[in-house]
């Protein structure tokens, strides 16, 4: 009897959870008819099938088919597995190696390779096409003065009727009581109030913020030059502004990240009727504006504070067990829970406040970290893998690097075009007899001026040396190859545990956000120390091994770092006593086996281990 698991998605909230059950209801008929045995069920629900790392579903069910004997791996469909190229061929490389076949049950047969491609393949292209006339149909939307995005606060549907007697879509008008609001708002910060203070003041009033949840200072102050927040949404004053930013997803992360476009690939639309704020109140705020960050570039722009601030090893990718937002520095290198510093109601805690209070020091959190990395590292041939990587890196920048001629020329192409589309911009509204407008003069004058600068350094830059490429692949090789790596990467583990050293913690960065993607962290009673709970590759690494595989890399974990300490302070300083010290780990080590097979322990209930999370 063949044994399976059963996978079951569905990809964005605006589908029924009710899907899944429908997927699952025909899987168990599927597998019943067969005369199989289903051994567990995994679903993911509203995540985007062009996900890999962000599907628990998907992960739990990959660690179990690792664990244990999977015959068949079914679901209703291949494109319910996912819908990118690369994260398809990888769950099918993978369940072939663990002698599994994955089966859907509209066709009622096996997934060949073949098959597997070509409909990713068709899921791929599907995706973007559905992207692309996404994209045109809001560009055709707002330049016919329609919304494109989601309602902004202070406005509400239009309920305009086409012929046929249908709500026409896109149109909105001006919410006369949210419209106060935001006049009140703008006012506010205008005459010296933060957008902290205004949050705390609406929230006390009980009036409520953008989708019913409580105000919070950011969907206030937003960003600026992104033109987010309530302080810089331009249909204040009846104008549309469309494509400021552009997002592609981070191949490594999974996750969304904002690029800004070129000013001149925004798309710009006058609505009056669209107005709420008056060109006087909106100028005095973009003055206050200019204030604030003057003073704030004043205090960042002398000798000492000249460059950003370093980067932590673990910034970025801490969060809070209990409201689930972020934990940052918020003392003398201290970590504590941002909505609980603020005071922000969170929604999903009734609009109470965080009562995670629990605080660790930057040292403690990174230490606790590292020093699970080298047991994850004796479990798979990790050196490999990331010496594979960096050259398969440094490849890839040698082959895609221009030389600084061809570069400038790139560049100098670049403007030109840019230069043609701010005029056709110019032209378009003079065209339509619509006023100048003076930013894209400027940007226009600035263009210029970058072009006169590129064409001189253009004139001056000879032809490079041509150099064999091959050799430079051969050096790369000979660089990174894993033994080196291995060396390196144990050198820097050590410096950042024993030493501190901020500058190899940096170095290390990009393997612990290969292995980690969040570090949750909650509240322990009195003075005991912070759980962490980390999520991640690690976890599926350290979930796969056997408990005693587990105590044995602990083991060597600590002999080479000791190891490592003791090269270090000049004890070891002979071939005679450096052999000698092996010898006493080699004993240690068989000593202790014995105690370790003894062991009867469940690594998942007696460790806290769980497929796609572990407790340090």
């Amino acid at each position: 009897m063949k044994k399976v698991l059963f996978y079951a998605r569905y990809s964005t909230d605006r589908q029924h959870e009710v899907s899944i059950e429908t997927q699952i209801e025909l899987g168990e008929a599927f597998v019943k008819y067969r005369g199989w045995k289903l051994v567990a069920t995994y679903s993911d629900a509203a995540i985007s099938g062009t996900s890999y790392q962000l599907l628990p579903g998907i992960q739990s069910l990959m660690a179990h088919v690792k664990r244990e004997r999977i015959d068949v791996v079914l679901c209703v469909t291949v494109d319910r597995l996912s819908r990118d190229i690369e994260h398809s061929a990888k769950i099918l490389k993978e369940l072939r190696y663990r002698d599994a076949d994955i089966w859907t049950v509209h066709a009622g047969t096996p997934v060949t390779d073949l098959e597997m491609a070509l409909r990713a393949a068709l899921s791929h292209e599907l995706v973007e096409q559905i992207r692309y006339r996404t994209r045109e149909g809001m560009k055709t939307a707002v330049k016919k003065g329609k919304a494109s995005t989601c309602l902004a606060y202070g406005y509400k549907l239009s309920q305009q009727r086409d012929a046929n007697g249908d709500r026409i879509k896109g149109l909105r008008e001006v919410d006369t009581v949210k419209a106060d609001i935001v006049r009140r708002i703008y006012q506010l910060y205008a005459d010296g109030m933060s957008p902290r203070d205004i949050a705390q003041l609406l929230n006390k009033e009980g009036i409520p913020g953008p989708r019913g949840r409580k105000w919070r200072d950011t969907a206030i102050r937003g960003h600026v030059g992104r033109g987010s927040g309530i302080l810089n949404n331009e249909s204040y004053i009846g104008r549309i502004v469309w494509n400021r930013r552009q997002y592609r997803k981070n191949p490594e992360t999974e996750r969304r990240t904002a690029r800004a476009n070129d000013a001149a690939e925004w798309v710009f639309k006058e609505v009056p009727e669209m107005r709420i704020v008056s060109d006087e109140l909106w100028q005095r705020v973009k003055d206050r504006q200019r204030v604030v960050g003057d003073l704030f570039d004043f205090g960042q722009s002398n000798r000492l504070n000249a460059t950003h601030r370093p980067e932590y090893l673990l910034s970025g990718m801490l969060q809070c067990t209990e409201c689930g937002g972020p934990y940052a520095i918020s003392g003398k290198d201290r970590y504590s829970c941002t909505n609980r510093k603020k005071r922000l109601p969170i929604d999903d805690l009734g609009g109470a406040c965080c009562g995670n209070s629990k605080t660790i020091t930057r040292h403690e959190l990174e230490e606790r970290v590292l020093n699970c990395l080298p047991v994850a590292f004796y479990s798979l041939d990790i050196f490999d893998r990331i010496s594979e990587k960096m050259v398969a890196h440094e490849t890839t920048r040698l082959k895609s690097a221009p030389s600084r001629r061809d570069a400038l020329a790139e560049e100098l192409s670049t403007i030109k075009s840019k230069q043609a589309s701010l005029m056709q911009q110019i032209q378009d509204r003079h065209a339509e007899g619509r006023p100048r407008l003076a930013i894209l003069d400027d940007q226009l004058d600035e263009l210029e001026v970058t072009r006169e600068k590129l064409v001189k350094e253009l004139a001056g830059t000879a032809e490079e040396p041509v150099e064999d490429f091959q050799v430079k692949i051969g050096k790369l090789k000979a660089q990174f190859n894993p033994a080196n790596t291995e060396l390196a990467i144990r050198k820097l583990i050590f410096l950042a545990r024993n030493n501190a050293d901020e500058q190899a913690k940096r170095r290390l960065m990009p393997i612990v956000r290969d292995l980690i993607q969040t570090v949750v962290i909650g509240k322990t009673p009195g003075h005991q120390p912070a759980a962490l709970q980390v999520h991640g590759d690690i976890a599926n690494i350290m979930a796969s091994m056997d408990v005693i595989d587990i105590l044995q890399q602990q083991f060597v974990a600590a002999a080479q770092n000791d190891f490592m300490a003791r090269i270090a302070s000049g004890e070891i300083n002979t071939e005679q006593k450096r052999k000698k010290l092996l010898e006493a780990y080699a004993e240690e080590l068989l000593r202790k086996s014995p105690e370790w097979e003894n062991l009867q322990v469940s690594l998942v209930a007696g460790a806290g281990f769980e497929p796609a999370a572990f407790r340090l």
